[in-house]
């Protein structure tokens, strides 16, 4: 099963279109300006097998594509026109969200396919009556136009093929290794990672106390409580005071071979009314402007320490990449559902939404089931006063013990 996700892609090389067709990948994306317009011209694998929903946004104003059926690893292109720029990037594990950043308001116009393995969006000025009137409609399906008959399947090149080889046998020899440094376990290992620390205190409550003093009682918390129930072993990335990287978070996670790993934090916003809890797994695209502004707050800690590809060619990495990426996508979602459950059930409130996506760092790169708790709002009085009391962090120990014990004892 580790190796799962490479195999996979390998599969899916060896296969050709028959698997390759159920998912297009975007492999690039640029933007020109025809007079007015703005086309922007996205190259695929194959054409989408999903529908496509176009939506506008507010604050900033944006205009975005959620193309199902699809996979990318983030790609960006520069602005042209009336857009400031374009990104692509995995929304959720089924779908591929593209947005514009808007220099003045804009439409959506027409999407086709002049080819199977070219999608072209054109975009027009439209008055700032217009696009709020755009706004206010909210997700609406966009159908592109037919395109050619797809070719047939072109087989994967003997360079490709050694190329996903090597990056195989690479990966079995890290993994190798990192076992041979562990002793043979027969527990299924779970890894609390308490975020911040040391000179990195991150938020501080509208009462002056710490980010990381939260996050560490929580996570002792948590390993005493599933370590009461037995049959699951528990590692903390920190048990005192102490700084971590991003990189040496998720390096103690990969390198002890977790089957399951979960971040905690606490969050603060601009809005003192804002408050409750929230379960963030890994997207290359936000949910929202929200969960944007958290990653970017939480991913200042140091940049992530990940496998190096950067020798590698970049078709044969974003298989590698998305498919691994999907994968654990899929299951991250699982386990935020089912931890919202249980932490909900011990008197836990959450924010209506729930469950968001945005590009956390140290979730990145760990190929089991990661997802980032945000347990409540440091800046809103009544959340900054619950998450120090005893009570509320033996709930949320509690109800994270729950949540493990059902997803790892199934």
């Amino acid at each position: 099963m580790p190796r799962l996700p490479a195999l996979l892609a390998l599969l899916l090389l060896l296969l050709g279109a028959p698997l390759a067709a159920q998912t297009a990948r975007i492999l690039d994306l640029v933007l020109a300006a025809e007079g007015d317009a703005v086309i922007a011209r996205l190259a695929l694998s194959g054409p989408p097998e999903g529908g496509m929903r176009a939506l506008a946004l507010r604050d900033p104003d944006r205009l975005a594509i959620d193309i199902a059926g699809a996979a990318a690893v983030r790609r960006e292109a520069a602005g042209a026109g009336g857009v400031r720029a374009a990104r692509a990037g995995q929304f959720d594990p089924q779908t591929v969200r593209l947005v514009f950043d808007l220099a003045r308001p804009m439409e959506i116009v027409a999407a086709h396919q002049p080819e199977p393995h070219t999608l072209e969006v054109r975009l027009r000025p439209v008055s700032a009556a217009a696009f709020a009137a755009l706004a206010r409609r909210g997700r609406v399906a966009l159908a592109p136009g037919p395109g050619a008959a797809a070719p047939p399947p072109m087989p994967p090149s003997d360079r490709e093929l050694a190329e996903v080889e090597a990056l195989l046998a690479a990966e079995d020899r890290q993994r190798a290794e990192a076992a041979a440094r562990q002793p043979r376990r027969a527990k299924p290992l779970v890894v609390i990672d308490a975020g911040h620390g040391g000179r990195d205190v991150g938020a501080i409550s509208v009462h002056g106390r710490y980010e990381k003093d939260f996050t560490l009682a929580v996570a002792r918390a948590a390993q005493r409580a599933i370590e009461r129930r037995g049959g699951i072993e528990v590692r903390l990335t920190r048990a005192d005071d102490r700084f971590l990287t991003l990189g040496e978070r998720v390096r103690i996670a990969r390198e002890a071979g977790a089957d399951l790993f979960l971040s905690i934090h606490a969050d603060s916003a601009p809005n003192a009314l804002a408050r409750g809890a929230s379960v963030y797994t890994l997207s290359e695209v936000a949910s929202d402007r929200e969960a944007a502004r958290l990653a970017r707050r939480e991913n200042r800690a140091d940049m992530i320490a990940g496998a190096d590809f950067s020798g590698q060619d970049s078709e044969v990495v974003p298989i590698l990449l998305d498919l691994g990426k999907r994968d654990s996508m899929n299951a991250s979602a699982g386990f935020a559902q089912l931890l919202q459950t249980h932490l909900a059930a011990r008197g836990v409130g959450f924010r209506s939404e729930f469950h968001r996506f945005a590009g956390f760092q140290v979730l990145r790169n760990l190929g089991v089931p990661a997802v980032l708790l945000e347990s409540g709002y440091l800046s809103n009085e009544e959340d900054s006063r619950l998450l120090f009391e005893r009570r509320t962090q033996e709930a949320f120990a509690e109800g994270i013990a729950d949540a493990v014990r059902a997803w790892l004892g199934r």
